[in-house]
């Protein structure tokens, strides 16, 4: 029984050793190996962040500008782009769904910012499949976006969305939802209410 305590320790101890190595190396790539290639040479930034534990999907596209900090907590899906000067503060896991836009200087930020160190939280944030978020925007901690929701230009993100809604402002509200009605193959439409 001992030693098998003593193995966990070691095993806790190496990992723990390993996420401080990753976390001090991968400041310094993302400020230069990251942004050394072209935003249209993308599998390098790919390989990058898959080899600090990012999930990354073969056909995102991340500008070479962006900063994404603790990229193990990192997850981006099929078609899906990160354009110039965004930001994702991994504290905890932000999972990006399919064919999302995030425009400039968009801001993902998984971490409360009080003053005091032991009452901060953090909190994963979730978008999903085919949003797009407007340039300047900010995500907050624990938000989940629904499919298909629009964020309007510097809006700030505090609560969840459901799908298919517009929002904008600060704090974003609900500017319009989309309805689908559904007929034959030739007949279906989408109207904003």
């Amino acid at each position: 029984m001992d030693n098998k305590l003593k193995s966990t320790f070691v095993q806790i101890y190496s990992f723990l050793n390993f996420l401080k190595i990753k976390s001090f190396l991968w400041p310094f790539i993302n400020s230069t190996l990251f942004r050394l290639f072209p935003t249209w040479l993308r599998w390098p930034r790919i390989l990058l962040l898959r080899t600090f534990g990012a999930k990354v999907a073969n056909t995102a596209r991340i500008s070479r500008t962006v900063t994404i900090y603790q990229p193990w907590n990192f997850e981006i899906g099929h078609s899906s782009k990160l354009d110039a000067h965004t930001c994702a503060y991994c504290d905890d896991k932000i999972k990006i769904g399919e064919k999302c836009r995030i425009g400039r200087k968009v801001n993902l930020i998984t971490r409360s910012q009080d003053d005091d160190i032991s009452n901060q939280t953090t909190a994963p944030i979730v978008v999903g499949d085919g949003c797009w978020i407007a340039t300047g925007s900010c995500i907050r901690l624990g938000v989940i976006l629904g499919h298909y929701t629009t964020v309007g230009a510097k809006s700030v993100v505090v609560e969840n969305t459901e799908p298919f809604s517009i929002v904008a402002g600060n704090p974003a509200k609900v500017i319009k939802k989309a309805i689908i009605e559904c007929g034959d193959s030739n007949n279906s439409a989408i109207r904003f209410d």
